[in-house]
């Protein structure tokens, strides 16, 4: 879906998985009020999407991230 732009519109995307719908209220909210206190937004040009990408659907350096080995 296309969505046309605005002058002045701030767009943040968080890529965080396993949040409730709670946080991510929390969040946004957050999000929104640093933007209009610190960035001088409008609140109604300010859109936070969130965005749930398990492991299992990204990689880095070409290796999945589920398939990756960590170290403590």
């Amino acid at each position: 879906m296309f969505v046309p732009r605005r002058s002045g519109m701030a767009h943040v995307q968080i890529t965080w998985v396993g949040r409730t719908t709670e946080q991510k209220r929390k969040i946004a909210e957050r999000v929104t009020a640093v933007l209009i206190e610190d960035g001088k937004a409008k609140r109604e040009n300010i859109h936070v999407s969130f965005h749930d990408v398990p492991a299992t659907n990204y990689a880095e350096a070409g290796v999945l991230v589920v398939n990756q080995k960590r170290t403590p």
